[in-house]
């Protein structure tokens, strides 16, 4: 709570307990001046009653919202939502459980805010008034996003010190225009404790990004618990989830069972594929989204819970509401600061540098000695990526495990075309008669014809062999086989 609400909250109390003394005047003289003060700040200020009707904005609101003023004064926040000027309340939740919320919300303009609401007691101890603290989000990612390309190399080189070949140990490496900015405007969401949703296709790094808001927020010191949900049982997700009480079950635990939200308590859970999530659960997740409680299985007392709630789906939950498969209020509760990760194909900055990266990490986790070529490179840069950044740590840990030499080059990569259908295109295979004769015979035969053709083409035995992916003893001693030399 900033020095100025705790001004607002006292204001009466010290105005009361001064009567009299030498700090009378100066109560006085802040009472007079306090809309002057609050005009000082940086941020924009809103001050609202227990209905939410808006009582107080200072110049600050006007710049950073675009709306004026006398369009807000003595307005209900919730018409304001109905007449599309904003998407986010605060009021209900913070008059609900007189407590202080944090939300990120967008404006008619397109620009995003962080609000700050704190309630502001009297001297019953009931919430008098509501302020509002906005912060423009746009502005700080665009200066975070400066440094965010140098920092994300130094993590990076810094982790492959130590190596782990979980991909959430190896850092990303942000070079294009859309993750640097997506990852600025990560660094101010961590600063919050809003509700995070990431949308991506599969393999494109929302388990990165999850950890990464983790690592950046006040909770990094605290546990990072990882919920998949596409992948445990339907029959044991709830006490997966939630636990269990003692004796629920003849042969579970005697004492009972904490659950993974349980666990996360104090720092973040990741509810990963969140989609897949059955409505039973949905309606229990959404319960602890609300009213920041759960109830273990077999339990009647619920239990306060102090964590963030980081959810990641490659579906649009949109059509799922739509299609009855996903509570519209859940939705609705995990839109609060959402963040589409693109796919890689549409952020190509980011291929080589990445692929270096995870070549440079294996490389030292196998003691390899391994580079790319240029042709390799550019095949990298121009392939789709249809698994995305899982698809290309894959594809490199395959080649850095199964190289031979120490370089990897197109033949290596598995959509790049075979050795052999490049060589024999043009080289007068076509029609070869093989009725009547041998294996080995036949086989003899293409690769004499690959053999004197490919020089023939290609003119000298070094490019011949790197073509072929054969020494250049074999090519020569199979050039003499066949006369040529």
């Amino acid at each position: 709570m900033t020095k100025c609400t705790i001004l607002l909250q006292h204001r009466n109390k010290l105005s009361f307990n001064t009567q009299g003394s030498p700090l009378q005047k100066y109560v006085i003289m802040i009472n007079k001046y306090c809309s002057q003060i609050i005009e000082t700040m940086e941020e924009a200020v809103s001050i609202s009653d227990p209905d939410g009707v808006i009582l107080y904005l200072n110049k600050r609101h006007e710049l950073i919202t675009g709306i004026p003023s006398f369009e807000l004064l003595g307005k209900s926040v919730h018409e304001l939502v109905r007449r599309g000027l904003f998407d986010v309340v605060l009021n209900p939740d913070i008059m609900r459980n007189k407590q202080s919320e944090t939300r990120v919300q967008e404006l008619g303009n397109g620009r995003k805010v962080v609000l700050d609401g704190h309630p502001v007691f009297d001297e019953n101890e009931e919430v008098a008034l509501v302020v509002t603290y906005l912060r423009d989000i746009t502005k700080l990612a665009e200066m975070r996003e400066q440094m965010s390309s140098q920092q994300e190399l130094l993590e990076a080189y810094q982790k492959l010190q130590s190596f782990d070949s979980a991909l959430e140990k190896v850092p990303p490496v942000v070079q294009s225009k859309p993750m640097k900015r997506l990852y600025g405007q990560l660094g101010i969401i961590a600063e919050t404790d809003a509700t995070v949703l990431l949308l991506g296709e599969t393999g494109v790094g929302k388990d990165v990004f999850a950890r990464k808001l983790h690592r950046l927020s006040d909770r990094a010191d605290k546990a990072f618990v990882k919920a998949d949900c596409g992948s445990m049982p339907e029959n044991l997700i709830e006490t997966e989830l939630f636990g269990y009480a003692p004796g629920t079950f003849s042969g579970g635990n005697k004492n009972g069972k904490i659950g993974l939200i349980e666990t996360a308590s104090g720092g973040t859970l990741f509810l990963d594929e969140i989609g897949e999530l059955p409505l039973l659960m949905q309606t229990k997740l959404l319960r602890l989204l609300q009213d920041r409680e759960i109830v273990r299985v077999g339990a009647t007392t619920p239990q306060d819970v102090n964590v963030r709630i980081v959810a990641a789906t490659n579906k649009s939950l949109e059509k799922e509401v739509e299609a009855g498969r996903f509570r519209s209020d859940l939705y609705y509760r995990l839109k609060v600061a959402v963040i589409d990760i693109p796919p890689l194909r549409k952020r190509k900055a980011d291929i080589l540098p990445m692929a270096r990266l995870f070549l440079k990490s294996f490389c030292q986790k196998y003691q390899r000695d391994i580079t790319f070529t240029q042709e390799t490179e550019d095949s990298l840069l121009n392939h789709t990526w249809p698994g995305n950044v899982r698809e290309l740590e894959n594809l490199i840990l395959g080649c850095v495990v199964t190289s031979k030499k120490n370089i990897i080059e197109v033949a290596d990569l598995p959509f790049s075309p075979t050795t052999e259908i490049r060589v024999s295109t043009g080289d007068g295979l076509d029609g070869m008669k093989i009725s009547g004769k041998s294996m080995k015979s036949i086989l003899d035969e293409v690769e004499k014809t690959i053999i004197l053709n490919g020089m023939e083409r290609v003119g000298n035995i070094a490019k011949l062999a790197k073509e072929l992916n054969l020494d250049r003893t074999t090519v020569f001693r199979k050039l003499k086989k066949y006369g040529a030399r």
